[in-house]
């Protein structure tokens, strides 16, 4: 499988216990992921790692269920998780950074191929794939930072 991996990154006018409070609570990746809905944690106890998260996720007009795992649960400092079912496979590192009284958020991924397709464009359009990647993430960053700058 040929993978794709890009990142982003914000500065966001909250502080990070606030931010880390928003984003840990992966329930709320439904109001800033794109594609993302119906997200619900399996199990009782608290968020960190090891907990599984299911969904749907909305990619290329197809609606498919998503299973993913807290990877790295760091407090107020590292989210990362991983899934290898849904649409792709891919892997997530979400990072945030305090800078003074603002919060620089860092999204890293790394998507895989799903299709023959993907494959061709993840292999021959690279640059062009990877711009796009990183717009997408971008455009998801500027939802976060709406959303914490509103409240």
């Amino acid at each position: 499988m040929v993978s794709l991996s890009t990142s982003a990154e914000i500065t966001i006018d909250r502080d990070v216990a606030d931010v880390w409070a928003y984003v840990s609570d992966v329930r709320n990746q439904d109001h800033w992921v794109d594609g993302m809905s119906g997200s619900e944690v399996v199990g009782d106890g608290p968020i960190g790692r090891g907990t599984v998260i299911r969904g749907t996720y909305e990619f290329e007009g197809r609606s498919s269920p998503i299973t993913f795992s807290i990877t790295e649960f760091h407090d107020g400092r590292r989210l990362g998780i991983e899934s290898s079912d849904g649409p792709f496979a891919m892997t997530g590192l979400l990072t945030l950074q305090r800078s003074g009284s603002t919060t620089t958020v860092t999204n890293a991924m790394t998507a895989g191929s799903d299709h023959i397709l993907t494959t061709v464009m993840f292999t021959l359009l690279r640059p062009l794939s990877k711009m796009m990647f990183r717009r997408q993430l971008r455009k998801e960053l500027g939802q976060l930072k709406t959303i914490l700058e509103s409240d």
